[in-house]
């Protein structure tokens, strides 16, 4: 999967097609996430070390024990963050595209769940952006049904996703 600005315009234009969007262009595209998924990913890291530990100490003793503490830990919080979002209809990584009148957010890994996780009226929708880090958390929220998401983007000039994220969060504060 690409990163590049123009890429994330192409796939979410693909994604939308021509019924979910309007036919109106994407103007800006971005992978974010939902904010929720670091918690899991601490959660899960913290659960796969231990689970590692103990089965590593019940194990005659090794220097690979060790090593698998480590896989174990990393394993656990990427098994948490695809549990976490998947119980939300998500994937990790979500497209957020902008276009004219409408802020889409689309599920990159849409082979079991829907192409289009929500999608806010520009006009209407609050938006919220604050730092946290080098990140950003993005609120998004529809004032007549009060639906609401919550998500974090790349605010760091070093990310691969900074760029992409940047032109989307400048739209959404227009």
């Amino acid at each position: 999967m690409s990163y590049k600005e123009a890429d994330l315009v192409a796939e979410a234009t693909e994604l939308l097609g021509d019924g979910d969007n309007g036919g109106e262009p994407v103007i800006a595209a971005g992978v974010f996430g939902l904010a929720g998924l670091a918690l899991a990913a601490t959660a899960g890291t913290a659960l796969g070390g231990v689970v590692a530990e103990e089965v590593s100490t019940a194990a005659p003793a090794s220097a690979a024990g060790g090593a698998a503490n480590v896989a174990g830990a990393v394993l656990g919080g990427i098994v948490a963050k695809q549990a976490y979002a998947e119980s939300q209809g998500a994937s990790v990584q979500l497209l957020v595209a902008v276009t004219e009148s409408t802020i889409h957010i689309l599920n990159r890994d849409h082979d079991h769940l829907p192409v289009q996780l929500a999608s806010f009226d520009r006009a209407t929708c609050e938006v919220t952006i604050k730092k946290f880090g080098l990140s950003r958390h993005v609120d998004l929220r529809d004032p007549e049904t009060n639906a609401a998401l919550h998500l974090t983007g790349a605010g760091g000039g070093f990310s691969p996703l900074a760029k992409g994220d940047k032109l989307v969060m400048a739209l959404l504060s227009d």
